[in-house]
């Protein structure tokens, strides 16, 4: 993707009067190679610093185990008490859990001490590996924390979250004795392989399939399918600015706010302006993502999307002219305040809908063409009656022959296709 620098401005959170504000800019500033402990250590000291009278922790617990990974506190000295105050509903709602009085869930092993504090607010942190976390807070009044509270917290926690998943793979690669670079390396593919989906579900009626082919560099590719109430599925097709530990990384935090805002049943247009301010917020100069957002219907076979600066997807219908799926609005995480746009299709019989990364349209070959939308419609329409796999294997090996030993980026490949007979 192509350099693009930030608008200079300030996006809803930030313009907030409130004590969370200075929060994500603050925590996007830090070096993301940051080690685990100081980097815990880093967003403890932000915390402190919007509310001084207040007592904090960040814990890291290892699901399997149960085993405290890692913890950074001025709550108390000693190891946290897993089943104490609202930690455990907190991890198992995977949602802020407010107390407005500790004295109502005061347990008899907690420390003498502790009888200080008053309320609570605990914001689980959510991670892709088998560790998860969660940050406490604690005042000496009663009802100290709001909703609202909440809401400011888990973003911080989104922010928090890829910067947390770099601390630990560091960890790991460090124990192996690798190189920097092979680290690097290795990150990079550990974290993309936990993003992309082995294997598209299931929907009845319809057929899907994908493609992830990672580049010796790996980039910031993103897919993703999200099954949604209803009778509804989402698609998700996302692409970092960059490329290497930094663009996975942005790319664990973008899927983990995406799936966030969907599953409050914002509309699509809220998801991605709400989603874009917050990156604006929580992410460096230069750091950006385009995104292609599709909702689909399979009771009416309606297709909603926004389409967030991403490369347009091609609608292909028997006998009418390739469609591009372009309505929405600019790349995500530069222009605070943005407005987005939505459109909508009904899928016929035998209509196919390909999603795509830049890897797939920008491939160049030896004389400097691109396998531009012509291409790819070319090759959609020689396989018109194959299944959606096939589809994807043909546009993948036709883009490879297309290339040759062209440097290639990540090629991401999605394949909707709606059946003849319904």
């Amino acid at each position: 993707m192509s350099e693009v620098t930030k608008t200079e401005g300030v996006s809803s959170l930030a313009a907030k009067p409130s004590r969370w504000a200075q929060l994500l800019p603050e925590l996007a500033a830090l070096n993301v190679s940051a080690d685990l402990i100081p980097l815990l250590q880093h967003m403890l000291r932000l915390l402190q610093t919007a509310v001084p009278d207040h007592s904090a922790g960040i814990f890291l617990l290892d699901e399997e185990t149960r085993t405290i990974q890692g913890q950074v506190t001025d709550l108390f000295d000693r190891e946290l008490n897993l089943c104490q105050g609202g930690l455990q509903d907190a991890l198992s709602r995977k949602a802020p859990y407010l107390i407005s009085d500790l004295s109502d869930r005061r347990q008899a092993d907690c420390p003498p001490e502790e009888d200080r504090f008053h309320s609570q607010i605990v914001v689980p942190i959510h991670l892709t590996a088998r560790v998860t976390g969660a940050l406490i807070l604690r005042a000496r009044e009663l009802n100290a924390y709001t909703a609202e509270d909440g809401e400011a917290l888990a973003q911080f926690t989104v922010a928090g979250a890829p910067r947390i998943e770099n601390a630990l793979l560091r960890q790991k690669m460090l124990r192996f004795g690798r190189t920097e670079v092979e680290r690097d390396m290795i990150m990079a593919q550990e974290i993309m392989a936990r993003l992309i989906p082995r294997h598209p579900p299931h929907v009845p009626g319809f057929e899907l399939a994908s493609t992830y082919i990672p580049a010796k560099v790996v980039g910031g590719d993103l897919l993703d399918y999200v099954l949604l109430p209803d009778e509804h599925f989402g698609l998700l097709v996302a692409d970092a600015a960059g490329n290497g530990v930094p663009a996975a990384l942005l790319m664990t935090g973008f899927r983990a706010l995406f799936r966030g805002l969907i599953k409050n049943d914002f509309s699509m247009r809220s998801v991605f302006r709400k989603a874009n301010d917050q990156l604006f917020e929580s992410t460096a100069e230069h750091q950006f993502v385009s995104a292609f957002y599709a909702s689909v219907d399979t009771s009416t076979r309606r297709l909603i999307y926004v389409n967030g600066g991403h490369v347009p997807p091609l609608l292909l219908r028997p006998g009418q002219p390739v469609r591009k799926l372009d309505m929405g609005g600019p790349v995500l995480g530069i222009l605070p305040g943005a407005s987005y746009h939505e459109d909508s299709v009904v899928l016929h019989p035998k209509d196919i809908v390909v999603c795509f990364s830049d890897g797939l349209s920008e491939a160049e070959n030896a004389d400097g063409e691109v396998f531009d939308a012509e291409k790819i419609a070319r090759v959609v329409e020689a396989h018109y009656d194959r299944p959606a796999q096939d589809i994807c294997v043909a546009l993948q090996e036709e883009a490879s022959r297309f290339a040759g030993s062209s440097p290639r980026d990540d090629l991401t490949i999605s394949v909707l296709k709606f059946p003849e007979r319904f």
